[in-house]
C-alpha cells in the first residue's frame, strides 16, 4: 500500500540521482543533411523526424519541398506529412502539394491533401486542385478534399455548403478512418455545421437508428464552444431520453460546450441520481469541466462519494476538485474517501482536495497530527495547495526530523511548495542544506529557493561551483541560482541546457519548475523554445502546460512558432489554462492575429476577469482605436481594483499606450498613482504624462 501512496508523489526538482531519462533534442541541420542522403530509408526516416518537430523544424522547407519532388515514394510520403506538421511555415511547399493532386497515387494525394488543410488559409492557391476531389469516387480522397477545403477557407460560405454535406456523408461510411476524419471536420466546421446534424440527428432517432444518433453526439461533443446552439437538443435527449448510450452521450457533449450554466448545470445535476452508473458517472465528468459554475451541483456530488460504483466515486471526487473552493462542503467526505480507498479513490480523494485548496488544511493537519498511515500523502498535498497551508508549517517543521526519508523530503518539498509563507523553517532548512547529502540537501536547495531565503545563496553558489559530478546538485543550485538573479546572461547560460533537459524529466514537479525558471529568463531563454514546444504537445499536468505556456509567453514574439501548439487551450475547460493561453497570444502580438476571432468568441461567455484578459490581449494582437475603446473602461477597473499588482501594472502601461483622455480613466490612474506597489505608481505616472502631451 505504502508504495502504491507514494509512487509519482515525491519529490521536488532534481531530487533523484538516477540519470535523466530523455535524450538530447534532434538537431534540425543534421536531418537535413540526411534528406540528402542517397540512402532512401535513411531520407525517409529524416523526414518523419522533422515532421515530429512540428514547427520548429520551419529551416527544413525547403529540403523537404526538394524531397517531394524528387524523392522515393516512401521519403516522398514522410516529406508530405512532415510539412503539415510544420504547419503555416510550410506555405512555400504549396505549389508542389497542389501538383501531387493532379497525380494518380492516392495515398499521396490523401497525404498532400492533409498537409495542405494543416498550412490553412496560406494553402488557398491549391482550391482550385482540391476542388475537383469533392466529387472523388475514393472516400478516403473525398472527405480529405471536403475536410481541407473547409479548414483552408473556412469563411467561403459556398465551399461550406459542398464540405459539410460531404461531410456528413462520411459519417455513414464504414471504414473507421473516413468516419473519424469527416467527424473531425465536422467539428472544426464549428457552428455552420451544427444545424445539419441536429436535422440528421433528428430523423436518425425518428428512424430508431440509434448508432448515427450516437455518433452526432460525439461530434458535437469534439465541437466544444462551437455546439452552443445545439444545447437546447441535448438538454432534451437527457431529459427525455431512456437510452443511457444517448443519455450519457449528450452529458458528455454538454460539458465540452461548458456554455449556458444555469441551464444545463441542473439538468446534469438531475442526472447524478439516474440508474445507469455510465451515465452518473459522465454526468459528474461533465460538471466537472464547468467547474465553479458547477457548485450548485456540490451537494450531489458528495452523495455520489458513497456510490456503489467505485468509477462514478472518482469521476465525483474529480469533479468536486474541479469546481475547486466552491466544493469546500464536501471536504470531510473527500477526507473520509481519501482514507477509506481504495488505493485510486485515495488518489483522486487527495488530488480532490488540492484542487479546493486552504478549506481541506484542516482535515489534512489532522492526518499528520493522528499520524495517519496516509501522512505522505497528506503533507504531498498539503504542497500542492501552496501558500493556503501556512497554517501547516508547524507540523511539518516535525517532520523534518522524521527517520523515513521519504517523509522528511516530501516535507522539505512542501514548505518549499507553501513559499515565502513558511519562512519559519528557514533556520532548520539552512541546517539541512549544511549537514546533508543527495536528495535530502537538493530538497532543501529547492525549498529555500521558493521561500525566498537570501542567507542560503552564498552557499548555493559555492554548491554549484564546487567540482563533482553530481549533477542533479549542479542542476537544482543552477535552477535556485536562476530564480535568485533570473537576468544575469553568465547565470542564464549555465544554466539553460541543464533546465531545457529537464522539460522531459518523469516527474512532473521537475518539469514545471525547470519551466516556471526558464521563464523568469524571457527572451534571453529563446534557444529552448524547440524544446518547450515539443514539452506542450506531450505534456498532460496542466499546472506544468501552465509553466510551459508562460515560458514561450515571456520569451515572447521569437516563440510565436508555438501558436499553433498553444492555440488548442484557448477552448480549455480549465479557466487557468484559457488564461495564460490568452496571455501568450498577448505576449505574441500581431503574429496571434489569427487566433483574434477565437477570442472574440469567448467574450460572449466568459466571466469578467477572464474578458478583462481576452480584452487587453486582443489590442496587443489588433492594436486598432476600436480595439483599445473597449478594453480601456475594463482596464481602468483593473488598475485600481484587481489584487494582483501584475495585472495593475500592466492595466497603467496599456492605458497610456491607448491614448484614450476621459476623465474615468485619469482618475483611475490617479488613484493607482498611490498604488503600493512602487511598479505601478511609476506607470501610472508615465501613463498620465502620455496622455498629458
Amino acid at each position: 500500500m505504502r508504495q502504491l501512496l507514494t509512487a509519482g508523489l515525491t519529490l521536488a526538482i532534481c531530487l533523484l540521482s538516477t540519470p535523466f531519462l530523455f535524450a538530447a533534442s534532434t538537431d534540425v541541420d543534421s536531418l537535413v543533411r540526411e534528406l540528402k542522403s542517397e540512402n532512401e530509408d535513411a531520407q525517409a526516416l529524416a523526414a518523419h523526424q522533422l515532421g515530429e518537430l512540428g514547427p520548429s523544424a520551419k529551416s527544413a522547407v525547403p529540403a523537404l519541398i526538394n524531397v517531394v519532388k524528387d524523392g522515393s515514394v516512401a521519403a516522398r510520403s514522410e516529406a508530405i506529412i512532415a510539412l503539415g506538421k510544420i504547419g503555416p511555415d510550410a506555405a512555400a511547399a504549396v505549389p508542389e502539394l497542389a501538383k501531387i493532386l493532379r497525380g494518380y497515387s492516392v495515398i499521396l494525394k490523401y497525404n498532400a491533401l492533409q498537409s495542405l488543410r494543416q498550412i490553412g488559409p496560406q494553402a488557398k492557391p491549391a482550391m482550385k486542385q482540391i476542388s475537383p476531389l469533392l466529387e472523388s469516387n475514393n472516400s478516403y480522397l473525398k472527405i480529405s478534399a471536403a475536410w481541407a477545403a473547409a479548414k483552408i477557407d473556412p469563411d467561403n460560405e459556398e465551399i461550406l455548403k459542398q464540405a459539410i454535406p460531404i461531410l456528413m456523408e462520411g459519417l455513414n461510411v464504414s471504414i473507421n478512418e473516413v468516419r473519424n476524419d469527416a467527424a473531425l471536420g465536422l467539428s472544426q466546421i464549428g457552428a455552420p455545421a451544427v444545424k445539419p446534424l441536429l436535422a440528421t440527428l433528428k430523423h436518425e432517432h425518428q428512424a430508431q437508428h440509434t448508432d448515427e444518433c450516437r455518433q452526432i453526439c460525439d461530434v458535437l461533443a469534439q465541437m466544444g464552444a462551437g455546439g452552443e446552439s445545439a444545447i437546447p437538443t441535448l438538454l432534451k435527449i437527457v431529459e427525455k431520453i431512456d437510452d443511457p448510450s444517448l443519455v450519457w452521450r449528450a452529458a458528455h457533449a454538454l460539458g465540452n460546450i461548458r456554455s449556458q450554466p444555469d441551464k444545463v448545470v441542473p439538468a446534469l445535476t438531475g442526472l447524478l441520481t439516474n440508474e445507469s452508473p455510465i451515465v452518473r458517472a459522465h454526468a459528474a465528468i461533465s460538471l466537472g469541466d464547468f467547474g465553479p459554475e458547477a457548485k450548485s451541483a456540490v451537494p450531489a456530488l458528495t452523495k455520489l462519494l458513497a456510490d456503489p460504483e467505485l468509477n462514478v466515486k472518482l469521476d465525483a471526487a474529480t469533479a468536486l476538485g474541479a469546481i475547486g473552493p466552491a466544493a469546500a462542503p464536501a471536504v470531510p467526505e473527500l477526507a473520509s474517501a481519501m482514507q477509506a480507498g481504495p488505493v485510486a479513490l485515495t488518489l483522486t480523494s487527495a488530488s480532490a482536495l488540492a484542487g479546493i485548496g486552504d478549506a481541506s488544511v484542516p482535515a489534512l493537519n489532522k492526518m499528520l497530527k493522528d499520524d495517519s498511515p496516509l501522512k505522505l500523502l497528506a503533507v504531498h498535498v498539503l504542497g500542492e495547495i501552496g501558500a493556503a497551508s501556512k497554517d501547516s508549517v508547524p507540523e511539518l517543521l516535525k517532520l523534518l526530523g522524521s527517520p523515513d526519508p521519504e517523509v522528511k523530503n516530501t516535507a522539505i518539498t512542501s514548505l518549499g511548495e507553501i513559499g515565502p509563507a513558511a519562512k519559519a523553517a528557514e533556520p532548520a532548512l539552512l541546517d539541512i542544506l549544511k549537514t546533508s547529502e543527495g536528495k535530502t540537501r537538493n530538497a532543501a536547495v529547492f525549498a529555500l529557493s521558493k521561500i525566498g531565503s537570501e542567507k542560503a545563496i552564498p552557499l548555493i553558489k559555492k554548491y554549484a561551483a564546487a567540482p563533482g559530478d553530481d549533477e542533479r546538485l549542479q542542476l537544482v543550485c543552477a535552477w535556485a541560482l536562476v530564480r535568485n538573479n533570473p537576468h544575469d546572461p553568465e547565470t542564464v547560460k549555465a544554466a539553460l541546457p541543464g533546465l531545457t533537459k529537464a522539460l522531459s524529466d518523469e516527474r512532473p514537479l521537475v518539469r514545471r519548475e525547470a519551466a516556471n525558471a526558464i521563464s523568469l529568463m524571457g527572451p534571453q531563454a529563446k534557444s529552448a523554445i524547440p524544446a518547450l514546444t515539443a514539452a506542450l504537445k506531450e505534456e498532460q499536468n496542466p499546472r506544468v502546460i501552465q509553466e510551459l505556456i508562460t515560458a514561450l509567453a515571456e520569451i515572447g514574439p521569437d516563440a510565436s512558432s508555438a501558436i499553433s501548439t498553444i492555440a488548442p487551450y484557448l477552448n480549455s475547460g480549465n479557466i487557468d489554462l484559457r488564461l495564460i493561453a490568452t496571455y501568450a497570444m498577448a505576449r505574441f502580438g500581431k503574429a496571434a492575429k489569427a487566433e483574434a476571432p477565437q477570442l472574440e468568441k469567448s467574450l460572449d461567455s466568459s466571466n469578467g476577469m477572464e474578458n478583462a484578459v481576452t480584452l487587453w490581449a486582443l489590442t496587443k494582437i489588433d492594436p486598432t482605436p476600436t480595439r483599445a475603446e473597449k478594453a480601456a473602461p475594463v482596464m481602468a477597473k483593473v488598475v485600481t481594483d484587481h489584487p494582483n499588482p501584475d495585472a495593475r501594472l500592466e492595466a497603467a502601461i496599456s492605458l497610456g499606450d491607448y491614448g484614450i483622455k476621459t476623465p474615468e480613466i485619469k482618475q483611475a490612474l490617479e488613484t493607482a498613482t498611490k498604488d503600493k506597489d512602487p511598479r505601478v505608481k511609476k506607470a501610472a505616472e508615465a501613463a498620465l504624462k502620455k496622455l498629458s502631451s
